[in-house]
């Protein structure tokens, strides 16, 4: 083989780790083309726990796969690789000569005489991933030469699995994350910073699709049919993007209805401390997630809830119920036959009782208290 064909193969099987974190399939061709620039005789790429544990990952050239996947095979390969360090490289002789316990289980496996060389790519717990290639009659020199070449390509195997577990594990985390929100009581949708929707809830669609919302969808982007909402959440996606590790939350109120909303709005991104949403980050563009709850129409939060939850007074829970349902402290007094102070003191002394010093707090608290609400 010439070094300028040998130079054309190892490149062509570097490129073809890095195919493998989008296309597993690709495992045979790279196992082959490995036992080809090693000059070996049979190879294997093979991931394992153990001899018990099932859970297997396997390519292989030249050997029979189920004279690998054989439990006395296995035994022997997690025997004889269970003190190499990651990276580490070893020479099995497998011969009659050989009096292992191992070695008869892989002279039926590999060939009557020869030498393995077991390269360790990876180790995490007792779970390896090791590449084996079988060479018959071979010279130390020989052995050596392949072992260089196993070498050059460790680092595009390191890297290539480390690629795919933190694919995996983005993938799972997705799934999770996505699902938590599809099933969360508030209605939320991912966003970009020009309110172009990349994912929404039922919850969420509900809510526009509501007669008389504030809401509408042209085009995969939010339309705001209120000037005071609007400017609310177009600020909060600002401060967010601006200020990307808090959590960003407003109470609104419609100057024209007197409809009111809590809103939340916080940065996502491919940070390790942030949600990852793999499915929906197609580039880099910033993305945020929206959350919109309209106080003004929540017929689930009952004023028993309020007292229970907060202890407060009949007469005070039921003030603020009619508070978080958007009615002005004017319209309250004017209901009651009291006057416009009386609702106030009494607010006041509601708010004083639990520690809460501004209206949009208590409002912020009653929304997160309806969140639990069934």
């Amino acid at each position: 083989m010439s070094d300028a064909y040998q130079d054309k193969l190892l490149l062509s099987l570097i490129q073809a780790i890095y195919e493998t974190v989008l296309l597993p399939s690709a495992w045979d061709r790279i196992v082959a083309d490995l036992t080809k620039l090693a000059r070996a005789e049979s190879g294997a790429i093979l991931g394992f726990e153990g001899p018990d544990n099932r859970k297997i990952s396997l390519a292989v050239k030249g050997v029979q796969r189920s004279a690998l996947l054989d439990v006395d095979t296995l035994s022997a390969l997690d025997e004889a690789t269970l003190a190499m360090g990651l990276g580490a490289i070893a020479t099995l002789p497998v011969n009659l000569a050989n009096s292992a316990p191992w070695s008869s289980a892989l002279r039926r496996c590999f060939g009557e005489d020869g030498k393995i060389l077991i390269l360790l790519v990876s180790k995490e717990g007792s779970r390896r991933i090791v590449v084996a290639c079988f060479f018959p009659h071979a010279a130390d020199n020989h052995l050596a030469i392949a072992a260089e070449t196993l070498m050059k390509v460790l680092p595009h195997f390191q890297t290539a699995f480390a690629l795919q577990k933190a694919m995996v594990n983005e993938r799972e985390k997705s799934t999770r994350t996505e699902r938590a929100l599809r099933s969360c009581a508030t209605s939320s949708a991912i966003v970009t910073a020009d309110l172009r929707v990349k994912f929404a809830n039922r919850r969420f669609g509900r809510f526009v699709d509501a007669p008389g919302s504030f809401i509408d969808f042209r085009d995969e982007v939010l339309e705001f049919q209120d000037e005071e909402l609007q400017t609310e959440v177009e600020d909060l996606i600002e401060q967010a993007r601006v200020n990307k590790h808090d959590h960003h939350l407003r109470w609104a109120k419609s100057k024209r209805t007197g409809v009111s909303w809590i809103v939340s709005v916080d940065f996502l991104s491919f940070g390790s401390d942030t949600y990852r949403f793999g499915n929906v980050f197609s580039s880099n563009e910033p993305s945020f997630l929206l959350t919109i709850r309209e106080l003004s129409r929540n017929t689930l939060l009952t004023p028993d809830d309020i007292k229970t939850v907060f202890g407060l007074t009949p007469t005070e829970a039921a003030l603020v119920h009619s508070l978080a349902n958007g009615d002005a402290p004017s319209d309250i007094a004017k209901r009651r036959g009291v006057s416009k102070n009386t609702v106030h003191n009494q607010l006041a002394s509601a708010m004083g009782r639990l520690g809460i010093r501004r209206q949009a707090q208590l409002l912020s608290s009653l929304a997160v208290l309806s969140f639990f609400t069934k």
